[in-house]
């Protein structure tokens, strides 16, 4: 069974599926779909490019990763809001307030 992780932990994580899922679907678009090359001096010549993968299941694939990383990024979020940054205090004197010049 997995077991818990930090939330730090959760966000290298939530990396990780991020560029999981951008690869997938670039997989994908790519062996989506069989492609003729045709080239020669009178495109005379061609090469069929087949799928190497199956599209269904790379597309099964890519919902579990996505499903993955809104479940990640919810539970983040949920947590974040359950816990105190320890060590600061907020204060809102620092972001200034000008007044006009007189002049």
């Amino acid at each position: 069974m997995p077991e818990a992780i930090t939330i730090s932990q959760g966000l290298a994580w939530l990396k990780t599926l991020n560029e999981r899922h951008g690869e997938l679907v670039s997989l994908r678009n790519q062996n989506s779909a069989r492609n003729t090359v045709h080239y020669g001096a009178n495109a005379d010549k061609h090469q069929t490019i087949e799928p190497k993968y199956d599209v269904v299941e790379l597309d099964k694939l890519i919902t579990r990763v996505a499903r993955e990383i809104r479940v990640l990024n919810e539970s983040i979020r949920h947590t974040n809001e359950t816990v105190k940054v320890k060590g600061y205090e907020r204060n809102d004197d620092v972001l200034g307030e000008l007044s006009p010049s007189s002049n």
